[in-house]
């Protein structure tokens, strides 16, 4: 087996925009924060809803931060050269940010390096994610009525549409909060990097089972979701949610780069920890992630 030398000591360089970057999604995420400041009997006075806008801002920032770091952590181990995370602040409308990423700037040496880095993130993530989720639906409320004209419908993850069944059974919408947003963000952004295409977190996994098992399933995954946003057409009156990420799946395709190394296999216990990474990519699909009445 060929030998790699260790990566030179990587000096934190740009700090100052990391930083910077923080402090804008902070503040993105906050001004989101306050369309989660309200509740069934009225709006919350301004000293509430100034809360529920910081808890949900640090909470998305915790969701985030834990899966970048996943990947950084998971860099380090294998002393490949990567930067701390760069958050990238959105429009401070109902999320308040586009995520979070990484930049690796050293060779990834071969299958298992590839497996550990893009699966650290999305578990890392959705750690955190699962139980600030299902905190914020312990604390939700029953709507009764319909949505007013204009309101805008959260669609639910997988795990929460089975939990709201048996906490809520027969309720047809809740008012959920801050919290609950956030782990919804985290739900969102784990299932989106988690789509097993081009170079997205589930696209190095396949590529890390084998390159045709990355063809397949970005091929696969195209199909599906072509069908799904077909379907949402024909049944709903909104835009599909899932239109734009499919013509960027699209543009991604399979296209992934090649590893110094390629030969060495993963080992079951990695190929079980796959299809663990399956089943949390289910557990946190969105169907229809945001629809307006």
């Amino acid at each position: 087996m060929r030998a790699w030398p260790p990566p030179p000591a990587v000096r934190p360089r740009r700090l100052w925009l990391h930083l910077l970057l923080l402090v804008l999604t902070a503040a993105t995420t906050t001004g989101a924060g306050f369309t989660w400041s309200g509740s069934v009997d009225g709006p919350f006075s301004l000293q509430e809803s100034t809360w529920a806008a910081l808890t949900y801002a640090f909470w998305t920032l915790m969701i985030l931060g834990s899966h970048e770091m996943g990947h950084y952590l998971a860099c380090r181990y294998y002393r490949i050269p990567a930067t701390l995370p760069f958050f990238i602040p959105g429009f401070p409308l109902l999320i308040g940010t586009f995520g979070a990423v990484i930049r690796i700037r050293g060779i990834i040496p071969h299958r298992r390096a590839l497996f550990d880095i893009a699966a650290a993130g999305p578990l890392a993530g959705f750690a955190v994610a699962l139980p600030v989720l299902i905190v914020g639906l312990l604390r939700a409320t029953p709507l009764e009525g319909a949505l007013p004209e204009g309101g805008v419908r959260l669609g639910s993850p997988l795990i929460s549409l089975l939990l709201e069944r048996w906490l809520f059974p027969g309720v047809t919408d809740l008012y959920v909060g801050p919290l609950y947003g956030a782990g919804w963000v985290g739900m969102l952004v784990t299932s989106l990097n988690l789509f097993p295409v081009g170079q997205l977190d589930g696209g190095h996994v396949g590529y890390a089972l084998s390159r045709r098992v990355h063809r397949l399933f970005t091929r696969i995954t195209l199909v599906a979701l072509v069908v799904l946003v077909i379907y949402q057409l024909a049944a709903t009156r909104n835009v599909p949610a899932y239109l734009l990420w499919f013509l960027i799946l699209l543009w991604m395709r399979d296209r992934h780069p090649r590893l110094a190394e390629e030969v060495e296999p993963l080992g079951s216990g990695r190929r079980a920890l796959a299809v663990l990474l399956l089943v949390v990519f289910l557990t946190c699909f969105i169907p229809i992630p945001i629809s307006f009445d």
